[in-house]
């Protein structure tokens, strides 16, 4: 019995000496196990990308990626049980269609980085559809930099995007020129949240901090919301960022009439004073509300067609003549903020042509808007001076300046 176990064990340790010399010859002769083969997307499916062309409709585009009619109509009637907004389409959207052994399988539907349409079982009644949504990425970031030549090229040419570009400019705006003003040399910081998709960056958040150094001056701004939510841009004093009005309430092409105490009028043939400024600006233009307020009359005055007068702090009244329409809940008694829409640019009343017509009054009387100097808005309250103070000077730290 003893003599059968001795040989047994022979025969194994025999038996696993041979399975160690073949996998060591094939080792040094460079022979490789064979694996299951991996296969890519790419190996299953064909897939084609398409496009929007300028003015092109949804529709359209399936029908150019040649997607049957009843497989499009089904598509189609998808989205609308999903509101889908078809008048949205737009020149970045991307259509990518999924065919296996020419066989029509699915459709990605990529309308942003963070929403993407998934169509599947396309060669069936039953089509589904899955919504897929990107992972976004937030990341605290200091932008840094010099000017040479302009702030816009300049920070283009650290690949920042021209909405960065143009908030940093709207904090700034009332205490930098940035047309006339800059100076090769002078640097700029900004602390702005940026959103990532797939390791790129697709958009940005709020703007914490922002400084500028330069030969017109130091500037930096800070965002703070106090404890009653009260939120905006102020600077290391705790003064805000903003001046009580905006400097124009609408983008314009060209002022056709300027504030003057008498002024020929092209209809009624007659001198008279002209007590505001005419902006030209095509009709639809939104008009904004130059600081915070109330509308203390919106609705058809005469001459100036549909109006909108809004009372403000300090003593001042703005109003907004020859609207078209109003803006959303715009009426007598609304309280309205710096920037709202309150109207847009029309030529009803006594008009030539489309145009907005702004007065401003300060304790009753008029005054020339492009002369007037606004006061600052609200500064930090007292009470939250150091909490503010606290904020500031950790965002400060962030921007990685030195005084």
């Amino acid at each position: 019995m003893s003599n059968k176990i001795h040989l047994n064990h022979k025969l194994i340790t025999s038996y696993v000496f041979l399975c160690l010399l073949i996998i060591g010859v094939l080792v040094l002769t460079g022979c490789k196990v064979p694996q299951k083969e991996k296969k890519d997307i790419k190996d299953y499916y064909n897939v084609k990308i398409y496009t929007p062309k300028p003015g092109e409709i949804f529709s359209s585009v399936l029908r150019r990626a040649e997607i049957p009619d009843t497989v499009a109509n089904r598509i189609i009637q998808i989205l609308k049980n999903m509101s889908f907004k078809f008048t949205s389409l737009n020149l970045l959207d991307t259509f990518k269609v999924y065919y296996k052994n020419d066989t029509l399988e699915k459709l990605e539907y990529k309308k942003s980085y963070f929403i993407v349409y998934c169509f599947n079982s396309l060669k069936s009644e039953n089509i589904t559809v899955e919504m897929c949504y990107k992972v976004i990425d937030n990341q605290l970031q200091l932008v840094r930099g010099q000017i040479s030549s302009s702030l816009y090229e300049s920070m283009l040419a650290i690949n920042e995007m021209p909405l960065l570009i143009a908030n940093y400019a709207d904090i700034l705006a009332w205490e930098i020129d940035f047309f006339t003003e800059t100076q090769n040399g002078d640097s700029f910081f900004i602390l702005v949240e940026k959103k990532y998709c797939d390791s790129v960056c697709i958009d940005y958040g709020r703007i914490y901090a922002v400084r500028y150094q330069g030969q017109i001056g130091d500037f930096s701004g800070y965002y703070y919301i106090d404890p009653q939510g009260n939120k905006d841009y102020y600077d290391f004093q705790g003064k805000s960022m903003r001046k009580a009005f905006l400097k124009s309430p609408l983008r314009y092409s060209h002022i056709s009439s300027y504030f003057s105490s008498g002024r020929y009028h092209p209809i009624l043939k007659i001198v008279r004073p002209h007590h505001g400024i005419d902006y030209v600006a095509p009709t639809g233009t939104p008009v904004s509300a130059i600081g915070d307020g109330t509308v203390t009359f919106a609705g058809w005055k005469g001459g100036y067609g549909r109006f909108v007068e809004i009372t403000h702090s300090q003593r001042f009244k703005s109003r907004y003549g020859h609207l078209s329409r109003f803006g959303s809940g715009i009426k007598s008694g609304r309280r309205v903020s710096q920037g709202q829409i309150v109207g847009y640019v029309g030529t009803t009343g006594l008009s030539t042509g489309p145009h907005l017509h702004f007065e401003l009054l300060q304790n009753g009387n008029w005054v020339n808007p492009l002369k007037i100097i606004p006061p600052r808005a609200e500064p930090v309250k007292p009470e939250y001076f150091s909490d503010f103070t606290k904020n500031r000077d950790s965002l400060f730290k962030s921007l990685g300046t030195q005084n």
